[in-house]
């Protein structure tokens, strides 16, 4: 296990999908935050004052954190804070499949149009994996 976790390559791949994954789907909602709370909205999980704060904050923390993993810079508390993200997802999305819920996830922004369903609670699950390899890595980089 403690080879699989220095390999740099692994790590560096592991940063580069985790990151770009992020940075791809934080885009559009970035731009469309009306959308992206109208996806957070049909979840109905949030009371309605917390939806626009959430729909704006998420994208940034998103793409900040999809940049930082790229850039090789703060990558553990980039991973952990994409890691908690990953987790929040993936209980919205069960409890939404659980109740029945024909709403589209919001992953990618409004243009995404991906229904809510177990295969996306398996590649949030699927994401956690380098989430957790950069996690456990080893010291956290910073800029110089």
């Amino acid at each position: 296990m403690r080879e699989l976790l220095s390999n740099r390559y692994l790590l560096l791949a592991a940063r580069f999908i985790l990151g770009m994954v992020f940075i791809v789907a934080a885009i559009p909602k970035v731009g469309g935050p009306e959308s992206f709370a109208a996806s957070i909205e049909a979840y109905e999980l949030l009371p309605v004052f917390a939806v626009n704060a959430i729909a704006i904050a998420v994208p940034w923390i998103e793409l900040i954190c999809g940049l930082f993993l790229v850039a090789g810079v703060y990558t553990r508390s980039a991973a952990a804070l994409l890691g908690t993200l990953l987790a929040v997802f993936i209980v919205a999305i069960s409890a939404a499949v659980l109740r029945g819920l024909n709403i589209d996830c919001g992953c990618f922004g409004g243009t995404d149009g991906s229904p809510v369903g177990w295969g996306k609670v398996l590649e949030d699950v699927a994401l956690l994996v380098p989430a957790w390899l950069i996690l456990r890595s080893g010291a956290e980089a910073a800029p110089d």
